[in-house]
């Protein structure tokens, strides 16, 4: 019982308060590793892999093995879809990403806050916060509770350090810390600009910002550099620059962080998708012209009009792209305005029953519904599941199954989205184990998340 309790309070601590980095960072650092956080979608623990949804709609495939690392589980096996988690991983030749680190857990249960600390009361057990809209908050602490950060106790908890809360409300309104992190964290320096000087041997660079100030800045071997340099020797004048620093024990500013280079031309085109593939974080367009450009999209690509991620792009939206060659080549999208005009937006469709038959060769199935009357509907790559099934070959006769799509061009029902899955009382008595995810109600096939790839 003891470590069904505290398996989730530290995931429910890792991914409420630390998942932005913190956890990651005291790894190590790190900076050839992929960091990603987002939504468990699927898990396949005999393959020892499983898949996870960013904010942005992109989807992720992580590998475990013998040196990855967990927190808020033991290992794959206990992974449920609907987790949050945070990943650390390696790419490897293949172009495989092997976790190094997996942080996960279900934090539906737990409440989280940041703030000040303004009070602390170790006899009583208990410590009050002010949140930065100036509400205050107090909270009692228990043998259950954990700690991180700088402290492992409440009694090393100090009245004016930063603190964030991971809690539960019992009936009387108690509000109960089952994990604090706090600590004192350097006021850090921020500052971007044009590199004018640069001193690799002394360790030392300068910039002009915007306003005309100029500020020099040191470097120390726990300075990461970011962009196109590795190093300070790589710097170059004339490039732009945005530092982070921290001031060092003789008050000179030390870069924490350095992200320099030429800044690249920004590229701006219109025209009609023509393809996605959302998997491998790209999309190509076709100008008024006939040229078709291809854009990669990733964790900073902001979207905008009917999409809020690559995942809802579909073939034949109108889109307006912003964004700039990178060293290699490629068209990276820093901003993707995309959607269909009024008179060309494809109407929604939803309808459900029992699958009939599905046809694997022709990437479609019939549903009947309950009137006895038969749909078929097909799919294609831009397709998403639900329920039971990761995708079109988990689909068999006899499921419930709902979907949400729109009639094309030629007249055929083109599924955006399927939720299957057998109820509870017609489940087979067979093993199931590379789908681990509830079986549909009858009236929740379609949630409203269906809404979102056409809506």
């Amino acid at each position: 019982m003891f470590k069904k309790v505290v398996i989730p309070l530290i995931a429910a601590i890792l991914l409420a308060v630390t998942l932005s980095g913190t956890a990651l960072a005291a790894e190590g650092d790190h900076p050839e590793l992929l960091k990603a956080r987002g939504e468990v979608i699927a898990v396949d623990p005999a393959a020892g892999k499983f898949r996870i949804e960013k904010s942005d709609g992109t989807v992720l495939t992580f590998f475990v093995n013998e040196d990855t690392n967990y927190r808020g589980l033991e290992s794959l096996a206990e992974m449920q879809v609907g987790w949050k988690a945070g990943v650390a991983a390696r790419e490897d030749k293949d172009g495989k990403s092997w976790a190094v680190l997996v942080i996960a857990g279900d934090t539906s249960n737990f409440n989280q806050v940041r703030g000040k600390v303004i009070d602390v009361n170790t006899s009583a057990g208990k410590f009050a916060i002010e949140t930065p809209d100036g509400t205050e908050m107090r909270f009692f602490v228990d043998e259950k509770t954990r700690y991180g950060g700088q402290i492992s106790s409440l009694e090393e908890l100090e009245v004016g350090i930063g603190a964030g809360v991971v809690y539960t409300e019992h009936g009387e309104g108690k509000l109960i810390a089952v994990g604090l992190i706090a600590g004192s964290a350097p006021e850090l320096i921020k500052a971007k600009g044009e590199v004018t000087a640069v001193d690799a041997n002394l360790g030392k660079f300068e910039i002009v910002t915007g306003d005309g100030t100029r500020m020099r800045f040191f470097v120390d071997e726990k300075t990461r550099y970011q962009g196109q340099l590795s190093s300070l020797k790589e710097m170059q004048v004339g490039w732009q620059a945005g530092v982070t620093a921290k001031e060092g024990d003789d008050g000179k500013p030390i870069a924490v962080l350095v992200i320099a280079g030429i800044r690249p031309e920004t590229i701006r085109a219109e025209g009609i998708i023509v393809g996605v593939d959302a998997a491998a974080g790209k999309f190509r367009l076709e100008k008024g012209d006939g040229t078709i450009l291809i854009f990669f999209v990733n964790e900073n690509t902001s979207y905008k009009g009917q999409v809020e991620g690559i995942r809802d792009l579909e073939k034949g939206m109108r889109a307006g792209v912003g964004g700039y060659e990178d060293q290699e080549g490629n068209l990276i999208a820093r901003a993707v305005v995309a959607g269909y005009p009024q008179h060309e937006r494809p109407e929604l469709i939803r309808d459900q029953g029992t699958i009939k038959t599905v046809s694997p060769g022709a990437g479609k199935f019939q549903l009947e519904k309950s009137d006895g009357s038969v749909l078929t509907v097909y799919v294609d790559d831009q397709t998403s599941y639900r329920g039971q099934v990761d995708g079109f070959a988990d689909l068999e006769k006899g499921m419930r199954a709902g979907f949400a799509g729109y009639i094309d061009q030629d007249g055929k029902i083109v599924a955006r989205v399927v939720a299957a899955g057998y109820p509870s009382a017609d489940r087979p008595d067979r093993e199931r184990p590379s789908r681990e995810r509830p079986a549909p109600e009858e009236d929740s096939l379609l949630d409203d998340r269906t809404r979102a790839p056409i809506s």
